[in-house]
């Protein structure tokens, strides 16, 4: 049964702060606001419609029913809905890398003082995409070739690590801009999540001039943070919800994302 959750609906369950929500076990999920193929689809309607929402919100919506719980969603740029988690006026975001100083703002699965890899969200690779012609290059440990700089989303970890290796530009671009920018010769490469990369390519006119460069800039985990204070409410239930993702990660993750690769614009 598809899910739909009004703008309305949304404001009123995701903020409320008083026993209802508690009562019915409503969790309020935040991601970005952005269309990220195949793993995110902007909700342009503020409707949320499982097998039209991208493929980690089937996943949020299948692992939370089958526990018993009710999400609901809100989408906003990704720096307010880290704060709105810190605040604890969501539950959970996606999708997040973690970082020790992270778990100042969010509760990661963990073992041992890391990240419990059983329950990551999905498994993900960061490329980098520069002109065809372009001189840039890429060794795993260092560019060379550099003329204007590379970027990186606004607060991504890759953009961290653009920074401490001194070549990332002084503005911050969401990645439609920053491929176009590519294309026009403007920055030296754009580094973005290979899936998300690769259809804004194939999706443009910009695709005959824009390649990935072979070695990926980056390897990462992708995880679903709790707050802190849903957490320390639901212990118990915070643990059956990473398990039960992990479980339809396991059993439909190659699915969706197959599934929502090959799914249209509209």
């Amino acid at each position: 049964m598809p899910i739909r959750a009004s703008l309305s609906a949304v404001v009123l369950l995701a903020f409320s702060t008083f026993g209802f929500a508690d009562e019915v076990k409503v969790m309020r999920f935040c991601y970005e606001n952005q269309d990220y193929r195949p793993y995110l689809i902007k909700a342009e309607d503020n409707s949320i419609e499982q097998g039209q929402a991208g493929m980690l919100t089937d996943l949020v919506i299948e692992a939370s029913r089958s526990i018993g719980i009710t999400p609901v969603f809100v989408h906003y740029p990704w720096k307010r809905c880290i704060a709105l988690l810190e605040a604890g006026q969501v539950d959970g975001i996606y999708a997040a890398i973690w970082l020790k100083k992270r778990e100042r703002w969010g509760a990661f699965p963990m073992l041992d003082g890391k990240p419990d890899s059983r329950y990551l969200l999905w498994q993900v690779k960061y490329n980098i995409y520069s002109l065809k012609n372009s001189s840039l290059s890429w060794d795993g440990e260092q560019f060379t070739g550099l003329k204007t700089g590379i970027a990186a989303p606004l607060g991504y970890v890759a953009e961290e690590k653009l920074e401490a290796l001194n070549v990332k530009v002084a503005h911050s671009y969401m990645p439609s801009e920053g491929m176009r920018l590519v294309a026009l010769g403007r920055l030296d490469g754009y580094v973005v999540e290979s899936a998300i990369g690769d259809h804004l390519v194939l999706s443009t006119q910009e695709a005959q001039y824009v390649r990935s460069l072979d070695k990926p800039f980056m390897l990462a985990d992708w995880y679903l943070p709790l707050s802190h204070q849903w957490v320390a409410r639901n212990p118990e239930l915070s643990q059956r919800f990473w398990q039960a993702l992990a479980k339809v990660r396991t059993e439909l993750g190659q699915h969706l994302f197959q599934r929502y690769s090959l799914l249209p614009k509209s």
